[in-house]
Formats: C-alpha cells, sequence, structure tokens
C-alpha cells in the first residue's frame, strides 16, 4: 500500500520558522515526515556508530558542522536526525548561529525532551519541541479513504496509526491482516520494544517485561500488577510505591497508556500500541511468542480484541473531534465504554456496538449509562435509532472524522 499519510504535525512544522526540536519514539514517522521538508543535502542523519550520513555521503564531525553553519548562514532549513548521539557541545557551537536559518533537531527518545530543555542544557531557550506520536485518528482516516472500502476503513485505521505496519496492509480483511503481523511479524514488535528501551538508555529488566505482559494480557489495576509481581518475587513488597515509577517510564516511552476512570480516582492501564497490544494478549492465552498457532485456533480471540481496539479508536477519535479527554467508566454492574469530558464534566457518553445494532443494545446501553449526564453516543455499523440516544453508523462516523 502507498503509505503516505498527510499529517497535521506536517503542517505544524512547515508553519514554523524558529528552530525546533522534534521528538518521539521509533516508528512514528518522524524521519519520514522531516525527509519531507527539505533538500536531500540538507538533511543529517547521525547512526548508532556516530556516522553522519547526508545524501549518500560519509561525513566527519568537523565537515558536519562546518557544512550546517553554513547553510544556517544562507537561511536554509537544516534537519538533524537522531541528535542525540552526538555530543552537545557539538550543537552549543552550531547554536551561536541562533536565530539564523532554521535548525530542526529529531531525537528517537522521549528523554531528549528533558535533556534538552534541563535548566544547565547549553541549548536551552533556542528550540521549540514538537511531539510527533501515532497519526491521530482524523488523519488515518482521511489519508485511507479511497484506498481501503470505507466498509472496513474503521477496522484498518484503528491499526494503521503506527506508520511500520502500513506498508503491510493489503486490503482484506482486518482479522487477516492483524494476525498475519502478530504471526510474521512477532519478531519485530518484540525488537521494537527491545530498541525503545535502548533509545531511553534502559535496560528491559524482568520487571518491565512482567508489567508489560500483564497489563497486555488485561491486568490493568495497580494492586493487582503489585501482587502478581510480588508473588513472582520481582518486588520486595506488595506495594505499589515499587510500581508506580515504571509506570510513569513507561507512559513516558508511550508503551503504556494510563486512562482516567470517570467519578473514581483509579486509572485503567493499557498497552497505547494496539498492535503490540494483541500481540501481548494472544502471547500470554497462546503463547504465539514460542509456537504458531493456526488461523482457526487464533480467530474467536482475535475477533474480541479486534473489537476492543476499535472501541479505543472510536474513543481517540471523539476526543479529538471534539477537544475533549478520554475517560472510561466502570461500577460494580455497570459500564461505558468511553466518556468525553470538558474541564471534568462529561461532555459525550459513548458507546461502540461494531456491528448491525438492535433495539436491545439501545436498552442496555440506557440502563448501563443511567446516572449519567451528557449526550449519550452509540457508534456502530448499522442499525435502528432510539430515543434519548444518538446512534451514528459508520457512514456517519467518516463524515464528522473529515470535519476536523
Amino acid at each position: 500500500m502507498d503509505y503516505i499519510i498527510k499529517r497535521k504535525e506536517a503542517d505544524l512544522v512547515k508553519s514554523k520558522r524558529q528552530w525546533l526540536l522534534v521528538y518521539g519514539r521509533r516508528k512514528v514517522g518522524k524521519t519520514f515526515l522531516l525527509r519531507e521538508l527539505c533538500r536531500a543535502e540538507n538533511y543529517y542523519s547521525v547512526a548508532k556508530d556516530l556516522a553522519i550520513i547526508s545524501g549518500g555521503r560519509k561525513l566527519s564531525l568537523e565537515e558536519f558542522v562546518s557544512e550546517v553553519k553554513s547553510l544556517l548562514s544562507e537561511g536554509k532549513r537544516v534537519v538533524v536526525d537522531e541528535f542525540q548521539r552526538l555530543n552537545e557541545g557539538v550543537f552549543e557551537e552550531i547554536s551561536l548561529l541562533h536565530p539564523k536559518g532554521q535548525l530542526i533537531l529529531s531525537g528517537s527518545s522521549m528523554r531528549v525532551i528533558k535533556k534538552v530543555f534541563e535548566p544547565k542544557s547549553p541549548l536551552l531557550g533556542f528550540f521549540m519541541p514538537i511531539k510527533i506520536g501515532f497519526i491521530s485518528p482524523s488523519d488515518i482516516i482521511s489519508g485511507l479513504k479511497g484506498r481501503i472500502h470505507e466498509d472496513k476503513l474503521i477496522e484498518f485505521a484503528t491499526f494503521l496509526r503506527e506508520p511500520w505496519v502500513i506498508p503491510s496492509a493489503n486490503g482484506g480483511k482486518a482479522s487477516d491482516f492483524v494476525y498475519s503481523l502478530i504471526t510474521q511479524s512477532k519478531y519485530t514488535i518484540v525488537a521494537l520494544v527491545g530498541e525503545i528501551f535502548t533509545e531511553e538508555e534502559r535496560e528491559l529488566t524482568k520487571k518491565y517485561e512482567a508489567i508489560l505482559s500483564l497489563i497486555g494480557s488485561g491486568v490493568w489495576k495497580t494492586k493487582e500488577i503489585t501482587a502478581i509481581l510480588y508473588s513472582r518475587k520481582l518486588i520486595p513488597e506488595p506495594s505499589p510505591n515499587h510500581l508506580i515509577q515504571y509506570l510513569k517510564n513507561m507512559e513516558e516511552m508511550e508503551l503504556v497508556e494510563s486512562i482516567k476512570l470517570h467519578k473514581g480516582k483509579e486509572r485503567y492501564y493499557r498497552l497505547k500500541s494496539p498492535i503490540m497490544s494483541v500481540y501481548y494478549y494472544m502471547n500470554s492465552r497462546y503463547e504465539i511468542g514460542a509456537r504458531e498457532i493456526s488461523m482457526e485456533e487464533a480467530m474467536p480471540t482475535l475477533v474480541k480484541l479486534l473489537n476492543l481496539e476499535i472501541q479505543n479508536f472510536i474513543a481517540d477519535l471523539f476526543a479529538e473531534i471534539y477537544g475533549g479527554r478520554k475517560e472510561y467508566y466502570v461500577s460494580k454492574d455497570k459500564e461505558v465504554d468511553f466518556v468525553i469530558t470538558k474541564r471534568n464534566k462529561a461532555e459525550i457518553i459513548g458507546e461502540v456496538k461494531w456491528k448491525q445494532i438492535g433495539k436491545e443494545d439501545i436498552l442496555k446501553f440506557k440502563r448501563n449509562s443511567e446516572g449519567l449526564h451528557g449526550r449519550r453516543v452509540l457508534i456502530c455499523m448499522g442499525g435502528e435509532s432510539g430515543k434519548d440516544v444518538e446512534v451514528i453508523d459508520r457512514r456517519k462516523l467518516l463524515k464528522l472524522a473529515q470535519r476536523i
């Protein structure tokens, strides 16, 4: 598939004239986005062995500094990818030319932002930060329109927010596509996790691996994660204090996201990457990392997981459309798929039933959302409308996304 997806971040970067720091975790499309901004000879990439490459040339450090200073003096735009691999002193010398031209530094480490903006940094005050994450729901929907039939667009959009998986999309069934990814690209998924930790200069310890696996398998309460870690002798005592910093680190690395529970103090933890989320759950249940699994064996669980990821994608889309915060609602006997809040006030109460719905689905949603105040919205493939509940089918959903 043609994987050029227009992104809001690209327009944002293009619109700026000051020096920029573009950052985000690996495999979110930073390099492709930045290569489109300038001529090849104005784009420099720092390899892991500290080799500096530009337009097919390998430069010495002295040549690199000289060229960048010359281009900036001429008012040109210059991009340096994976800049954090070089010594800060290199950029301290280049920064003497500020504000001439436009220097864009890009890093694949979330700690980069802290390094550049800490009080003692020699680069403090020269750069405006721009974070690049997964492709926004509206951008991926817009980018896939006309390439994938609208009947399957939402299913594929859910997983194609991660640019590295886009070339693998074949336009068949979304379930077949995800099955192929988690079985044929499982080593890539695991290697990507290790690479993210390496870039963050953190060790992928047994504790981190256990937390990722537990969250991926559906364990989201900190008390439960803590108890399991303690039982495995990975922490010295059953206290959440031994867990919180690890969760914060994984959130910073964009491996995990925490979602506030509406009307509660707890947070719901889930893996941020849909494909990682599916892989880790399937691995916890079927050990797909160690054995082959047939499509027939995998499909019943896979379909359930796809529906959960579609539900989360649609919640993200509504949060984007209405400029609110995504929350979940869970009580003893009731559960609502998502709540969009503004200033801690519920604006939208959302339920996702990715199928043809009937009256019973609407009645069940009304029962589950009793006591919640806000606009009730049921998102589905199609079906009946109901009193006091707004039913949005996939065609209406795609039109909503295009308004942004």
